[in-house]
């Protein structure tokens, strides 16, 4: 399967470690995350999931999760803010 960061970081040929996590914000228009382990709540004005030792939540409007396999997610709409705790 295709991976985003994984591509990028052959290229850059920088070493993957384990565990480690990425989240792009692209334009508030979408979301692209690399490393998380599970949803946790999904709502038209926010979707909450976990990475690593976190819990990531992104708020906004019309709100979709495009995609969801192992490992990666995205999400779609009106983006306005994401929090890691």
């Amino acid at each position: 399967m295709f991976n985003f960061f994984s591509e990028i970081k052959k290229e850059l040929k920088i070493p993957d470690f384990d565990g480690e996590y990425n989240i792009v914000n692209i334009n508030g228009k979408a979301v692209y995350v690399e490393g998380q382990k599970g949803l946790i709540s999904l709502m038209e004005d926010q979707i909450v999931f976990r990475v690593k030792n976190k819990i990531v939540s992104v708020y906004g409007k019309d709100l979709k999760l495009k995609e969801m396999s192992l490992g990666t997610l995205s999400i779609s709409g009106e983006i306005d803010k994401i929090e890691v705790n």
